[in-house]
């Protein structure tokens, strides 16, 4: 999407929240026969910062601006899922921001993968870090999908939302019962691997070989690339594996 045209959607999908909050407001205000009480929302021009207004990239419009741990960067949000041989079966790129809306189209893309390879047997278990956990997403898991274990907290600062043992509080969530199932010892057994799974997979692609931004500009164009990032990854465990076996002696009985 050319960035002119970005930045009116963008003052589109302003404006369409501006009135239906309106509408919201003037339903409330029937219904209750009566004004409410606190200030009207002000339109979008009025609320736009006059000394920041909105910017586009020009070079790379269909980036975005993406959190990472010390402030933003430009780019794409690159994901994947892996076995426990940190092998990717499935990887893709986003432009969404957060993680939360793409752990049901991983799994469903691991599986045609996996299907696509003549693999048979069904994915068992999925380990996810809090990104990827909301009350709606876990909502959404079917009943008959692999056993699922994501953190409903920040598992490295956070506290436990009800701990790991006792009654569960009369009301508790499905977040509540995620890190309940998380906080218990075998849970923890299945969400500890992820340090071995995943985690060293995006070490070894952005440490081990210094790949930590994409070289071509474009949402196809980075999409293309991650898949040959991840082709590659899995092409260098190939090869290690086959040297490993290759150099293995053979005892004989």
């Amino acid at each position: 999407m050319p960035s002119k045209a970005r930045l009116d959607a963008v003052d589109a999908a302003r404006q369409a929240e501006y009135d239906a909050h309106l509408a919201e407001r003037a339903a409330k205000e029937q219904a209750a026969g009566k004004k409410l009480r606190g200030r009207k929302p002000k339109p979008p021009a009025e609320k736009a910062p006059k000394t920041n207004p909105p910017k586009v990239n020009t070079t790379d419009p269909e980036s975005r601006m993406m959190p990472i741990r010390n402030g933003w960067v430009q780019g794409y949000n690159a994901q994947a899922v892996a076995t426990e041989s940190q092998i990717i079966i499935a990887c893709d790129v986003t432009q969404d921001t957060g993680d939360t809306a793409q752990l049901t189209p991983m799994i469903a893309a691991a599986n045609r993968e996996l299907d696509a390879a003549g693999v048979t047997e069904p994915i068992g278990v999925v380990l996810g870090d809090a990104g990827y956990c909301t009350e709606a997403v876990l909502a959404g898991l079917p009943d008959d999908g692999p056993d699922s274990y994501l953190a409903a907290r920040n598992m490295r600062h956070g506290k436990p939302r009800v701990g790991s043992r006792g009654r569960l509080p009369a009301g508790a969530t499905l977040m509540d019962k995620m890190d309940r199932k998380v906080s218990r010892k075998a849970g923890r057994v299945h969400y500890d691997k992820r340090k071995w799974i995943i985690e060293p997979v995006f070490g070894q692609i952005k440490t081990g070989r210094g790949i930590r931004s994409f070289t071509r500009r474009g949402f196809h164009a980075a999409t293309a690339e991650w898949k040959l990032i991840a082709a590659t990854h899995n092409l260098r465990k190939l090869h290690r594996h086959l040297l490993a076996t290759a150099a293995a002696p053979i005892t004989a009985i």
